[in-house]
């Protein structure tokens, strides 16, 4: 059998469809977890937030519109909600409110260790440099290598222009293979690269293996 694309989804979802809506949460709760985790050390304020966030859209789906993607709507949506959990969560015990951006900002202390499997020299030096890139940087190569969104959708997400997202996007590419040399240098006390770990670095980026994340169950 066929599965409905995500467009042919969210159509229903317009029309109040519980069942799409049930379908549409099973696709991409996985997606919004791991996105909310890289900002909030809190697991269950993300859960609690996720479940809230598709209450809503059941709630008030005649307010909902046609998108292109719905990959790119749920997760600005999902982001703007978990600020406001966030922010409120924040209210309860400061009174300075942080800005959405510094609030909204990937927590260093979240960037999870390679798996034991996966954990070699390359991936712990990836990492490194992961840490040393700004939450901006991070965000970008997060949103557009692991959660595959397009430009497009970054440049909403990030409250950019399409234009700056691609600069932004091969900025912090850039940035993350100096870094990354860098490392490896330090790490292995070496002077030079070899040809050989210009292809490592490669890898990684395109994959990010090591970005993991335990779904939640």
């Amino acid at each position: 059998m066929t599965q409905l694309s995500d467009i042919k989804i969210w159509d229903s979802c317009l029309n109040g469809d519980r069942k799409a809506f049930a379908e549409l949460y099973r696709r991409y709760y996985p997606l919004l977890y791991n996105y909310g985790c890289k900002f909030c050390a809190n697991k269950e304020l993300v859960k609690d937030c996720i479940q809230n966030f598709f209450a809503k859209l059941i709630q008030n789906y005649h307010k909902l519109s046609a998108t292109q993607s719905v990959k790119g709507y749920l997760l600005l949506a999902f982001r703007n909600r978990l600020y406001d959990d966030l922010k409120y969560e924040n209210s309860r015990s400061d009174m300075f409110l942080p800005c959405i951006d510094d609030l909204l900002s990937f927590d260093k202390s979240l960037i999870p260790y390679p798996p034991e499997d996966e954990s070699s020299d390359d991936f712990i030096i990836m990492r490194l440099a992961f840490l040393e890139l700004s939450p901006r940087q991070q965000e970008i190569l997060y949103l557009y290598y692991m959660l595959g969104a397009s430009h497009s959708d970054i440049a909403d997400i990030l409250n950019i222009n399409y234009q700056s997202s691609k600069n932004l996007l091969c900025r912090s590419l850039l940035k993350l293979k100096e870094l990354f040399f860098i490392k490896l240098k330090d790490y292995k006390g070496q002077a030079d690269c070899k040809e050989e770990e210009l292809d490592v670095f490669s890898h990684l980026a395109e994959n990010f293996k090591w970005f993991h994340v335990e779904l939640a169950k």
